[in-house]
């Protein structure tokens, strides 16, 4: 694996201390390499949701164009009031 050498803000490097000396790592070291493995787990979680939500307009755009008033079922299928045509 290779080495990197990386600046840390100095709020960010009291955090890390607090961290290591409270015990909960060992050392700096571990504390960034928990936060990359969160950062990671954050971004694949993002492009999964993207993932999703490009699927589902895709669906949509392919479903046709829908007729009658659109919110108003939609509100009805929320449990939303609907509202007085105009």
């Amino acid at each position: 694996m290779a080495t990197q050498t990386v600046s840390v803000p100095a709020d960010f490097q009291e955090f890390m201390s607090e961290l290591v000396e409270c015990g909960r790592y060992a050392n700096g070291e571990e504390v960034l390499r928990a936060a990359m493995n969160a950062l990671q787990r954050e971004e694949c979680d993002e492009a999964a949701r993207m993932a999703t939500l490009i699927r589902a307009v895709e669906e949509g755009e392919g479903s046709g164009i829908a007729e009658g008033d659109v919110f108003a079922r939609v509100r009805e299928k929320a449990g939303l009031p609907v509202r007085a045509t105009r």
